[in-house]
């Protein structure tokens, strides 16, 4: 009761109610952590018609866009992109009132995505341990008893990852069949070939080219964001390759044995 009085109150404060008809210029970056999104928000931040938005620095149980704050930038010609990887699955929240925002959504080789997860570590454990069963119980909802049981304790930690993998980025499916537009991204092409893949996504949001998407770690200020992104810093390709001395090849083989069907969707292989 408490929870829904809270809610109402801060929809009704933000004035979210009008959002519908002007969530035009908002888009979303989406995928499954460790995958390149924050990469991706830290490059399109730069572009001088966009302001990004990581998750950290909207902190709320509802860190969405203010009628308010959509207007004032709808009548400066400006896009808000808003990275929030927690709170993509508030379906019916985001249907409510940003029906016509756009997501992109990012996708890695499992093997990067989980290295990259195992690699980020701070007092408490590693990303997986600390952050992945609430992940999962974010997702189990959707599919209820035809998700893969996790809470059995036989499961490896790089098997719990990649059961995340799996069914973070099988969500895509619900987002389309919510009617949202949806860009895929993959983060190997954007490595690989970055102006290419950036031209993709400025037509894909109807923005104008800006050659500072790529010197964007030259225009942005430097900080640090989610995962430890840096906004100055160039990509490096070599991050491709980077599970190579993170990963046993029994994980690689663990990991396959569950993501391969959906691998194969995006060209994946198990090396």
């Amino acid at each position: 009761m408490v929870n829904n009085l809270k809610y109402n109150l801060r929809n009704l404060i933000t004035l979210r109610y009008f959002c519908p008809s002007i969530s035009g210029n908002l888009f979303f970056i989406f995928g499954c952590q460790r995958s390149g999104t924050t990469l991706l928000l830290s490059i399109l931040s730069a572009h001088p018609q966009i302001i990004g938005i990581d998750e950290t620095e909207y902190p709320s149980p509802y860190p969405f866009p203010s009628a308010q704050s959509l207007a004032i930038n709808k009548l400066l010609n400006r896009h808000l992109c808003f990275k929030m990887l927690e709170h993509s699955n508030k379906l019916n929240f985001l249907k409510s009132f940003y029906p016509n925002s756009k997501i992109l959504w990012v996708i890695r080789h499992p093997f990067g995505s989980i290295s990259s997860m195992l690699n980020l570590v701070n007092a408490q454990g590693n990303w997986l341990d600390r952050c992945v069963i609430k992940e999962l119980d974010r997702l189990k909802p959707f599919w209820g008893k035809s998700f893969i049981d996790y809470n059995s304790g036989e499961l490896s930690t790089v098997e719990l990852g990649a059961i995340y993998w799996l069914y973070k980025n099988r969500y895509l499916q619900w987002l389309r069949e919510y009617g949202f537009d949806i860009l895929e991204v993959k983060f190997e092409d954007l490595i690989q070939s970055q102006e290419t893949n950036l031209k993709k996504i400025v037509d894909f949001l109807d923005i104008e080219w800006s050659d500072d998407l790529l010197n964007y770690y030259q225009k942005n200020s430097g900080k640090t964001l989610a995962g430890g992104t840096r906004t100055d810093q160039p990509i490096k390709k070599k991050v491709i390759d980077n599970y190579l001395s993170t990963l046993t090849r029994d994980d690689q083989e663990k990991i396959a044995n569950i993501c391969m069907p959906l691998m194969e969707t995006y060209g994946y292989s198990k090396g």
